[in-house]
């Protein structure tokens, strides 16, 4: 008998025997299910019974049930899989592997012959250059900084030469606006997060694309907020969609990524933004925007927060254009909204480096410096571009529009997991579309690669070849080819 059907009878049986009493059910069942983990009643992997049967075993309401699964998700104990069910997280990964998993996980498979595995998974951008002005840029801080800068307590606010230092990394048509509209925060996600926790209030929904970059449900939920999704087209959000929710007064904010979205590659043009941007003024949706590959765009339409100001949310950081190390983002929004947001900073870190945002400012006055390795990255991200097409032709979608990734497109009746297992034995790391669903059909017969993850192109090369070839064959192990 497999673990399908072991673990629910295991949970199931133990609900049965410690049925809650009245009005303690949600504290009782979600302490059942903490210590069954915790004892290895229920192991990491394994599936946790689907709620209607929970909840029926339990002599609970199906929300209640659901309050107790999200709760444990929350808390990194569990993982729900769109269209899959929810999994118990590996030891490991408790508290963790709540946006990508870690391809170093238990049930990871090796590449075979012990070569290294050429890494399309994780989306991070290949340079030299980043390490080397980080460390360059450490070394002036520890020697040029104040004892102000460096030994003093500041509020999440920052100061306003910090910020006029780097609204250089901000798009050019937004460098004109004043300090007060600019907050420095820890990176992106920490803007999206902070963003959540201060501008939404429980009962309030986010809605979001049907497929995005998983960092935002992991804030959603562990923020205890609800979502939905708008419909897409080939220009991103389609207007009547996101209407009709707004109509329906259930949309607080809408979390977007306009330009390079990530995963589908889809560029927003100026005018479908506009038609998005007027129908958040006339509903009052607040609109984040996560651009954090903006600057590989130099030709991209304007953001939200320039053609709507009052409406919009803008977040950008240096993870992706100098390095993931250097956890510092910026927002861009209207003052009243960044003030709430500052005080969401101090609330949960007090201050943002000021090691790291010396070291940011350090970066940023090498202006030239920065142009050169824009040009030279975005030159880069041609050529692998058109290197991945002229491999992948055939599943690519949305090719011209993306710098970073490629979003391949599967036929219905290839398995992506399997798909991904294989590709995985073959040396080629790469993640199943469904980790950017936030419904159940989105993604399932899609992967994301990473073109400018691996060191060198002739890495990426022999990646993609690997790949190409597993895909031309989907029903043959990738054993009889490597």
């Amino acid at each position: 008998m497999n673990n399908y059907y072991i673990v629910p009878m295991t949970i199931l049986s133990l609900i049965a025997k410690n049925k809650p009493g009245e009005g303690q059910k949600y504290a009782h069942l979600e302490q059942l299910f903490k210590t069954a983990i915790r004892d290895g009643v229920l192991l990491p992997g394994e599936k946790l019974p689907p709620l209607r049967t929970a909840a029926w075993e339990a002599k609970c309401s199906l929300g209640t049930m659901s309050r107790v699964y999200s709760s444990l998700e929350r808390k990194g104990l569990v993982n729900a899989r769109v269209g899959q069910g929810t999994f118990v997280q590996e030891a490991a990964n408790i508290g963790a592997d709540v946006i990508l998993p870690n391809p170093l996980q238990s049930n990871y498979v090796p590449p075979l012959k012990n070569d290294t595995i050429i890494d399309l998974g994780l989306n991070a951008i290949a340079n030299d250059w980043g390490e080397e002005i980080i460390r360059w840029a450490l070394q002036r801080t520890s020697t040029k900084a104040s004892s102000f800068n460096l030994m003093t307590y500041r509020d999440g606010f920052g100061d306003n030469q910090q910020k006029r230092a780097l609204r250089v990394f901000l798009p050019e048509t937004l460098q004109g606006i004043s300090e007060d509209r600019m907050l420095i925060n820890h990176g992106a996600q920490n803007g999206v997060y902070t963003a959540l926790g201060r501008l939404a209030s429980p009962g309030d929904t986010i809605c979001q694309e049907p497929l995005s970059y998983p960092g935002v449900s992991a804030a959603i939920s562990q923020l205890g907020l609800s979502s939905l999704t708008v419909e897409t087209d080939a220009m991103g959000i389609c207007p009547v969609s996101f209407e009709q929710h707004c109509k329906k007064g259930r949309v607080r904010i809408l979390v977007t990524t306009a330009t390079g979205h990530n995963p589908t590659c889809i560029t927003t043009p100026i005018a479908r933004r506009k038609e998005i941007g007027l129908i958040a003024q006339k509903y009052d949706v607040l609109i984040i925007e996560d651009d954090i590959y903006g600057f590989l765009y130099p030709d991209a339409p304007p953001p939200y927060a320039e053609i709507f100001p009052e409406q919009a949310i803008y977040l950008s950081g240096l993870a992706k254009r100098i390095s993931p190390s250097l956890r510092i983002g910026f927002t861009v929004a209207p003052p009243h909204l960044t003030m709430l947001m500052a005080q969401g900073i101090t609330a949960q870190t007090w201050m943002v480096s000021p090691i790291l945002t010396n070291a940011a400012m350090e970066i940023a006055g090498r202006t030239e410096d920065l142009t050169s390795f824009t040009r030279q990255t975005t030159i880069a991200a041609g050529k692998r571009h058109d290197l991945t097409n002229r491999i992948l032709a055939p599943y690519i979608t949305n090719y011209a529009s993306c710098q970073s990734h490629a979003w391949i497109e599967l036929s219905e009746t290839t398995s992506t997991s399997q798909l991904v297992r294989r590709a995985a034995k073959a040396g080629v790391h790469i993640l199943d579309g469904s980790r950017f669903a936030n419904n159940t059909t989105a993604g399932k017969h899609n992967i994301r690669l990473s073109i400018m993850t691996p060191d060198t192109i002739q890495q990426l090369e022999r990646g993609l070849i690997k790949l190409s070839t597993v895909l031309s064959n989907p029903n043959e192990s990738s054993c009889d080819f490597f």
